[in-house]
């Protein structure tokens, strides 16, 4: 195979989860192969970015089930989201520093109708 047939794979494999050295050697690069490839920065950036968009697509799908979820009187999905966007508000660590101190914010997750 040759190597710009192999960087299709590596792309490939590391969309599916697997670090770059692991995506190499599953594609069966040579150790030469492999050190073209960590020397090629624009190579390096698509890697990147497929990280970046797998794990978009994925926050997007995350996303839709959170709603779908909440929807249906399921808060942990939205309320474990708070604790990764701010989790010295909303896991309980609080900071000694917190700009949001005096602030008094009331959430009411509400499901449909009437509960069930």
């Amino acid at each position: 195979m040759f190597l710009e047939n192999k960087k299709e794979h590596i792309l490939r494999c590391v969309k599916l989860g697997l670090n770059l050295y692991e995506a190499e050697l599953i594609t069966e690069c040579t150790e030469e192969e492999i050190e073209i490839l960590d020397n090629d920065d624009l190579f390096k950036k698509q890697v990147k970015q497929q990280k970046v968009l797998e794990e978009y697509d994925l926050l997007l799908k995350q996303e839709e089930a959170i709603i779908i979820a909440t929807s249906k009187g399921n808060s942990a999905g939205a309320q474990w989201k708070l604790e990764r966007i701010n989790a010295n508000r909303w896991a309980g660590k609080e900071s000694e520093e917190n700009p949001f101190d005096d602030l008094e914010l009331n959430v009411n997750l509400v499901g449909k109708g009437n509960g069930s």
